[in-house]
């Protein structure tokens, strides 16, 4: 019998779909398989639980990168839209008012763009109530496609609170996050070659099930400990030339 020595958690996501999904109904032909179901189940929902990261995500760093370009972007965006108002010589005084007030609570300085990542979340935050304290005064200033300048300041705030997520889920995945982590994937490895030897158990005294029943459960599983061992296998020929 086979045993899963090489899965890592981006495989064991997707085997522990592919296991409790498309071959439930293979595993629970097997009385001993079917009662390893909720143990599996559990494994299955902390393995998804973690941050992207760890399991086969983009990395954080190019994601929260391009997450502050886009805030940057749109809080450039406010501010020159109403700095042409500011500027503009006989511009309505309604709306020159309206583009101060739209100012002062969305970027009143453009150096701000400049801020970490996490002032730039945290302000993102407290900013998300003037979206409906002064939506009349966004709502003058049209911008491309039929929007307004509420569309564009509702961008802005929804970005930056995005790097405050994305933030979190940086530290979830820093020392201690990869550590439990990893603990997490050798017991989900562990399980699986259980339950593997328990539904082996299982077929060889009960006649009735299909021989093949293994490669019906665990195929899948058998593809990913493959191409993981082979890719390991191309990566230690790679660092050995060197």
């Amino acid at each position: 019998m086979r045993r899963f020595n090489f899965l890592n958690l981006a495989d064991l996501k997707l085997g522990l779909d592919d296991l409790l999904g498309q071959r439930l109904p293979a595993l629970t032909q097997s009385s001993l398989g079917k009662s390893y179901v909720p143990a599996l189940s559990i494994k299955k929902n902390l393995v998804d639980d973690l941050p992207p990261a760890l399991t086969g995500g983009r990395p954080l760093a190019e994601e929260l990168e391009e997450t502050d370009g886009e805030y940057d972007g749109l809080g450039g965006a406010i501010y020159f839209t109403t700095e042409a108002y500011l500027r503009f010589p006989g511009a309505d005084p309604i709306l020159v008012a309206a583009a101060k007030r739209i100012r002062a609570a969305f970027i009143p300085e453009l150096d701000e763009l400049r801020d970490s990542y996490a002032d730039e979340a945290a302000a993102a935050t407290t900013r998300e109530g003037k979206l409906t304290e002064l939506e009349a005064d966004l709502k003058l200033f049209p911008t491309a496609y039929g929007g307004t300048l509420h569309d564009w300041a509702t961008a802005y705030v929804t970005t930056g609170k995005k790097l405050s997520t994305l933030l979190s889920q940086r530290a979830d995945a820093g020392t201690d996050g990869r550590k439990s982590a990893g603990k997490l994937r050798s017991e989900c490895v562990a399980l699986l070659n259980r339950v593997r030897g328990a539904v082996a158990d299982d077929v060889a005294i009960s006649p009735d099930l299909p021989r093949d029943l293994d490669a019906q459960v665990f195929g899948y599983l058998d593809e990913l400990e493959q191409r993981r061992e082979d890719a390991n296998r191309a990566a230690k020929a790679a660092k050995a030339k060197k």
